[in-house]
């Protein structure tokens, strides 16, 4: 008898397991598995995404992998068809760049922030006009001029008060905002030119300057889709997520101002 029940068990428990991975081959020929998605990201929207994306992953059961880097970083990975399945920019450059290449479409400007100059809190430096930065004894922080759109932003500003050649040794160069930030947190940098947003997520340091907008060209967040994308539902879904006042909401409590007209 207890022979036969042993049999009986082990015999079921052989049923199970097949039905079991039956039911996970059907699974996955129905597409019920968790699937993943790429998203590229300006290195200033780290904040707002950390809040973001998990929301998106719990409402569509799916994982984002989520690639943050100055935009020029990112440009250059989507030209050599890196998996990316939205890309948000921090500049337009990047994104016209990649649509003269066919590799972007569905341009959208979904964000725009500020550039503003800030200091660590306790360091003394006191600046009330752009033109006090000549006054500056020791480093000013800017991202790359040419590839890091803030860097370019701040470029902009500081030839149109023709002060650029004048503060350029003074320079320390972050390959983007975030990195930027970072030599003014660590006092390695008097002040330094970064975007509002990660100013005001950053309690190490405060605004002291806010460059006139007039000064340099919008700053606005382009936000696209990749043309070789392989799951183009997902994609569609993430890139209207992205969009929602839910993720707006986020976005603007990290300082940076909706453009989602």
């Amino acid at each position: 008898m207890k022979k036969r029940y042993i049999i009986f068990m082990i015999m079921a428990m052989l049923l199970m397991t097949s039905c079991s991975k039956e039911n996970e081959s059907k699974n996955s020929e129905n597409g019920k598995e968790n699937q993943t998605i790429s998203l590229f990201a300006a290195a200033s929207l780290e904040e707002s995404l950390d809040k973001i994306i998990p929301e998106f992953e719990k409402e569509y059961n799916v994982k984002v992998d989520v690639n943050l880097a100055s935009s020029g970083k990112l440009q250059k990975q989507i030209e050599q068809k890196a998996p990316c399945d939205v890309f948000v920019s921090a500049g337009v450059k990047q994104v016209k760049a990649l649509e003269e290449k066919g590799l972007v479409k569905d341009s959208k400007n979904i964000l725009k922030n500020k550039l503003v100059v800030v200091k660590n809190k306790e360091t003394d430096v006191k600046i009330s006009d752009i033109k006090d930065l000549e006054k500056v004894n020791g480093k000013i922080s800017v991202a790359e001029l040419e590839t890091v759109p803030v860097g370019q932003y701040t470029k902009q500003s500081l030839l149109h008060y023709n002060l650029l050649d004048n503060l350029s040794d003074k320079f320390v160069y972050g390959k983007n905002v975030k990195d930027t930030l970072r030599y003014v947190d660590s006092k390695e940098a008097d002040v330094g030119f970064v975007y509002h947003s990660d100013a005001v997520t950053d309690d190490k340091v405060e605004v002291i300057l806010e460059v006139d907008s007039q000064s340099h060209k919008p700053i606005v967040y382009p936000m696209v889709k990749t043309t070789y994308s392989k799951n183009t539902d997902l994609q569609n879904k993430l890139y209207e997520f992205l969009m929602t006042d839910q993720s707006q909401k986020h976005f603007t409590e990290a300082g940076f101002e909706s453009n989602n007209e």
